[in-house]
């Protein structure tokens, strides 16, 4: 009888084992495809939001404190909170004229109050810089979905908004501002304003962009005539969007992707999911939806977007290099 580990039979074993484990990881990735596919859900009937301002009426130059109490369809406190690219809470603020934009969550700033998130009230701090009407978005996610959110608020005072003026150039000059410290920005930005750095941007993307069409969009990044090629991560992403039409009926707030050495037709098919990898802290910290962008990449940066109805859009960007943190801004016509 010949021996179980006779040199002859190796082979037949090796196979086997390595059979079985392609096996398993197989099971492993599937499941852990579908369990991340849960949290692109996006969902608002399941999301109330209430929001109070102190003061009651914001005047434009001053700060206000934006307090937004979030609850379930059953009127209990939504507090079960994931940390998704780096905050609880992601709140976007854009102007009527779409050149002014903010991007703040409660984790910025120091004041913090942990026990008012116990009971789903979650608080920011921002100065409006012109009187006008402004749209408000929030972004949460639980371990069940995504939710997003959008209400209105009216800002008074003597400078008033500028007008909205139509710029459809493809490449701009754009200005960095410096961090205040663990990637947290918490001023108002105006497209027209002069930041700490100077940058060159470069935006293709097809000369005709139809409603329900994918969209793919590369921005190119350089300085001094020099293409960038160690933008980090900026809330655990390439690059934030913020997309607005004219008409200010919806904002979306979506986020850009970089090769890493992946076919282009690949990333394509791989879009909704991003390279997401979950994780889950200790109880006592919470959860947390993590990102796998490299620690440097570019010069280029891409955006995958599809556009619901025609008309004028601003897509707002935001990324980082080194401690300066940059607005690049374009503008698009969608036609149906």
């Amino acid at each position: 009888m010949k021996s179980l580990f006779s040199a002859s039979y190796i082979p037949r074993i090796v196979i086997a084992i390595f059979v079985g484990i392609l096996y398993f990881v197989n099971i492993g990735l599937t499941a852990q495809h579908e369990h991340h596919g849960a949290h692109q859900t996006e969902k608002t009937d399941a999301l109330n939001v209430t929001l109070h301002t102190e003061p009651e009426e914001i005047k434009a130059g001053e700060q206000a404190t934006l307090m937004f109490n979030l609850t379930d369809k059953m009127g209990e406190p939504f507090t079960d909170l994931m940390i998704h690219h780096d905050r609880v809470l992601h709140v976007l603020i854009v102007g009527r004229n779409l050149q002014i934009l903010g991007h703040i969550h409660p984790e910025d700033f120091d004041e913090r109050d942990m026990m008012t998130e116990l009971e789903g009230t979650y608080t920011v701090h921002f100065t409006f810089p012109a009187a006008g009407r402004y749209i408000l978005a929030l972004d949460v996610m639980t371990t069940d979905a995504e939710y997003s959110k959008y209400l209105y608020i009216d800002v008074a005072g003597e400078k008033r908004m500028t007008d909205l003026s139509e710029d459809f150039s493809r490449e701009k000059t754009v200005y960095g501002y410096t961090e205040e410290g663990g990637d947290r920005y918490t001023k108002a930005v105006l497209t027209d304003g002069k930041g700490t750095s100077t940058y060159q941007v470069k935006m293709n993307v097809q000369e005709k962009i139809k409603v329900g069409e994918m969209v793919h969009i590369d921005y190119h990044f350089s300085q001094a005539g020099k293409p960038i090629t160690d933008l980090v991560p900026f809330l655990d992403a390439p690059m934030h969007f913020v997309i607005v039409n004219s008409d200010l009926d919806g904002i979306v707030h979506t986020h850009g992707s970089v090769m890493m050495n992946m076919d282009h037709s690949k990333m394509k098919k791989d879009i909704s999911h991003k390279g997401h990898k979950m994780e889950k802290e200790e109880p006592t910290t919470g959860h947390k939806h993590q990102g796998s962008t490299p620690d440097k990449f570019g010069p280029t940066v891409m955006l995958m977007t599809t556009f619901t109805k025609p008309g004028i859009y601003q897509i707002f960007g935001q990324l980082k290099h080194k401690d300066q943190i940059l607005f690049p801004t374009f503008m698009v016509k969608v036609e149906e």
